[in-house]
């Protein structure tokens, strides 16, 4: 009985001591005013990510619908198709602004530093870019992209001799290579854009 009794107590005093334990109030933690400059600086940098990345969404999602779409159903002569035409690669043209300002913008986005600790410099696969590298280099590769759809277009309207055809080939090329480079900057960014 004096065994069981002592099995029961060494048992019961590590629940007692854990039940106790629970009803101490934890002190609250204060933070230094550096961290809760930190804090507000950090907030302020996520709430205009969220809001440019829903920007970013709203434009892709517009424009990846309207692709899914006849673009001129009514037009039924060249005239009325390259008007309608016009018009439906304007809208296209500022919803891949609207797009690639919103990514742009969030790759300028510096966060703040941790108060007392320097941010690394290189991760395992080489140097992190700062912000202005990281816009410098998307820039890059926009003048680059232009470039390309800006010749591949000028082909598609070369193709019709001189023909009242060929500003719908060239708009049409200019639409369908906007939508695609969409898609490809969705997979590019698609980490910052989605998370």
């Amino acid at each position: 009985m004096r065994m069981g009794t002592l099995v029961l107590f060494c048992l019961l005093v590590p629940v007692i001591a854990l039940a106790t334990q629970q009803d101490v109030p934890k002190p609250k933690k204060v933070l230094t005013p550096e961290q809760q400059k930190y804090q507000l600086e950090l907030k302020t940098v996520r709430d205009e990510s969220n809001r440019l990345r829903s920007k970013a969404k709203r434009a892709f999602d517009a424009e990846m619908e309207r692709g899914k779409k006849d673009a001129c159903p009514d037009a039924k002569s060249t005239l009325q198709i390259n008007v309608c035409l016009d018009h439906e690669k304007k809208t296209t043209e500022g919803n891949y602004r609207a797009y690639t300002e919103a990514i742009r913008a969030t790759l300028g986005l510096k966060e703040p530093g941790f108060p007392g600790i320097e941010p690394p410099q290189r991760g395992p696969s080489g140097p992190i870019l700062t912000p202005e590298q990281l816009v410098d280099e998307f820039d890059k590769t926009e003048r680059l992209w232009e470039s390309y759809r800006d010749s591949q277009c000028t082909a598609a309207f070369h193709q019709f001799g001189g023909g009242t055809a060929a500003p719908a080939s060239q708009m049409e090329c200019e639409q369908r290579l906007i939508r695609g480079h969409m898609r490809d900057l969705d997979s590019v960014y698609g980490l910052m854009l989605h998370n």
